[in-house]
């Protein structure tokens, strides 16, 4: 396909609209400060907007729209929000099955209508509109907003320019060829360096991290593929696919990303972990940890994003049961003792023993954290960062905290025996332990202890509480509807009342331009506590299995995952189908 510069250059030169020399003029402009070449003509006045149309018309062979004659139906304005039709300079039409009739000043800039397709779920059928009929289109129909917000897109940063928008750049430039020489000749690493310190690649890379933040993403994925680059954020758990780049930006994207992170540039075949922090304002910064992979199409990059400069949250706010928190309250004000948090990465776990930390916290106390890495900065607490490739690891950090008479240790997570048996003992002779581990179950907690060599005496002496967790996404307040659950569904989840017959009601989210159609915004947690209660102890201490355990602890009064879950989507916090999807069914007691 002809590009839309050689399309303006043949039109414009053939119809005498423009001189050669101007065009260079804008050419030159556009290498040095970037931005799209149509714009640039009408921004340096060598060519008004109207003509400009017309020659986007004839290039293009579709008809000039005016399009403030038309009545536009609201709920296909409501598809594109207010700030992404001002930006793009664009305006839905109409729906029409699958595809969306879409108004632009360009309708060759498919980075544009790739957004919007993102957006909206929609196939684009671009049409040509004057902009200044886009713009009068756009006061009619969107409600004026002047509030300051947040950015509506991932897409969207504060100086307002896309990863597409910086690519672009980049390719008008001479930059592109030699990415593409240096990774075909494998140069030496001194090269690959000088280019990856280029300002295109830095506000590159700058601009998928910091979006990052904006969307609040907790995982960055970069990942190279056969013929492109995919960039993917994890945005309340759920992974979603934000850009794809040209191939050729794979290779200074990394080494930039291991500059900033200490790695070795030269180093490809073997994986490497590293971190970097960012600015972002004169109280704001935010910590990134960093994994390379090697992979058959190139190294894939895994950036987990760690905002330090938050909060612990208040127990009070997390959401737990309200039985169960004052009786794990109670269990974190005893002097000693074992209090561990188990489910996968990502679950909450570190947020949740920050809380318990906090809500013992007291100028009294001595507080030691060591983690790896430290994932919060909490006032009055000594925090430990494990550096495990100068030797610094738990197990070693441990023996020489002990030495530091501490009250309370948070150990960021017990991943071996060594580490656990350090943590049990210290439990044992004085210190409350807060720590975590990679189980399913809170029950299952107690299994993998003994399996990595923990005699039951010993943890029926140190083990308090046990709190398992997951984060299940929150419904989207904007978008929210209460509506009937089918009587098979309300019986089959134990929803029903009792020789009632009344209905039972939930609520989803319809999905707006607030959740990016999706029906939810934010996460909630879900959990289940169980306290070492004497009977429990008794079956740890004879080495009763995992349903054993739990079936007696839930004859107590502990509340499953699933149960909180389900008590959460009937008040309206999340769905059915969200705590179905995350949680396993509970086997009925017997």
């Amino acid at each position: 396909m002809t590009s839309l510069k050689d399309r303006l250059k043949e039109i414009l030169l053939r119809d005498k609209l423009i001189s050669p020399k101007d065009f260079e003029k804008a050419i030159d402009y556009q290498k040095n400060k970037g931005g799209e070449l149509s714009k640039i003509l009408v921004h340096l006045k060598l060519i008004d907007e109207d003509s400009l149309t017309q020659v986007l018309s004839e290039g293009l062979q579709l008809p000039v729209i005016n399009i403030t004659r038309l009545d536009i139906p609201p709920e296909v304005i409501a598809l594109i929000p207010k700030n992404m039709a001002v930006k793009y300079q664009i305006m839905p039409i109409s729906l029409m099955g699958d595809y969306m009739t879409l108004a632009m000043v360009d309708p060759l800039n498919i980075f544009v209508i790739d957004d919007i397709k993102l957006v909206t779920g929609y196939q684009i059928n671009p049409i040509i509109s004057r902009a200044s009929d886009i713009t009068a289109t756009i006061e009619k129909y969107y409600i004026t907003d002047k509030e300051t917000r947040e950015p509506e897109s991932i897409e969207e940063e504060e100086n307002g320019e896309t990863f597409d928008e910086i690519i672009r750049d980049i390719q008008d430039t001479e930059e592109l060829e030699l990415v593409k020489g240096a990774e075909a000749a494998s140069q030496p690493s001194r090269e690959v360096e000088e280019i990856a310190e280029e300002a295109p690649i830095i506000k590159l890379t700058d601009t998928i991290i910091r979006q990052s933040v904006y969307a609040k993403a907790s995982d960055v994925f970069i990942e190279p593929m056969e013929s492109c680059v995919r960039v993917r954020y994890r945005v309340d758990g759920i992974i979603r696919e934000v850009d794809r780049i040209t191939k050729a930006l794979h290779f200074p994207i990394v080494s930039r990303i291991k500059i900033i992170s200490s790695l070795d540039i030269s180093e490809h075949r073997l994986p490497q972990d590293g971190r970097f922090k960012i600015i972002l304002s004169k109280d704001k910064s935010v910590d990134f940890r960093v994994n390379v992979l090697p992979t058959a199409f190139g190294e894939k990059v895994c950036l987990r994003v760690l905002d330090q400069s938050g909060e612990a949250i208040n127990i009070d706010t997390l959401g737990f049961e309200e039985a169960s928190l004052q009786r794990l309250k109670e269990c974190a004000a005893k002097p000693h003792g074992l209090i561990l948090a188990c489910g996968p990465t990502g679950s909450g776990k570190t947020t949740t023993l920050y809380s318990i930390l906090k809500h013992v916290s007291s100028p009294e106390k001595n507080l030691v954290t060591v983690e790896d890495p430290v994932e919060y900065q909490m006032k009055g607490a000594n925090q430990v960062n494990v550096k495990a490739s100068m030797g610094l690891t738990f197990s070693r950090s441990l023996r020489s905290i002990l030495r530091q008479d501490p009250d309370v240790i948070l150990i960021g997570e017990i991943r071996d025996s060594e580490t656990l048996d350090i943590a049990v003992k210290a439990a044992l002779t004085g210190h409350l332990v807060l720590s975590s581990l990679h189980t399913t179950t809170a029950a299952g907690s107690i299994v993998r202890m003994e399996n990595m060599g923990i005699e039951p005496f010993l943890i029926c002496s140190s083990l308090l509480a046990i709190v398992a967790q997951r984060l299940i996404r929150r419904i989207c307040p904007q978008c929210k509807e209460a509506y009937t659950l089918s009587d098979v569904a309300a019986e089959k989840l134990g929803l029903a009342e009792p020789n009632s017959h009344r209905k039972v009601t939930m609520f989803r989210g319809k999905g707006c331009e607030h959740c990016f159609k999706l029906g939810y915004k934010g996460r909630v947690g879900i959990t289940e506590i169980l306290i070492l209660s004497h009977p429990i102890k008794d079956l740890i201490l004879s080495r009763a299995g995992e349903i054993k355990i739990k079936e007696i602890a839930r004859r107590e009064g502990m509340q499953t995952m699933r149960e909180d879950g389900l008590a959460k989507a009937k008040a309206g916090l999340t769905t059915v189908e969200e705590v179905i999807r995350i949680t396993a069914p509970d086997e009925p007691l017997k």
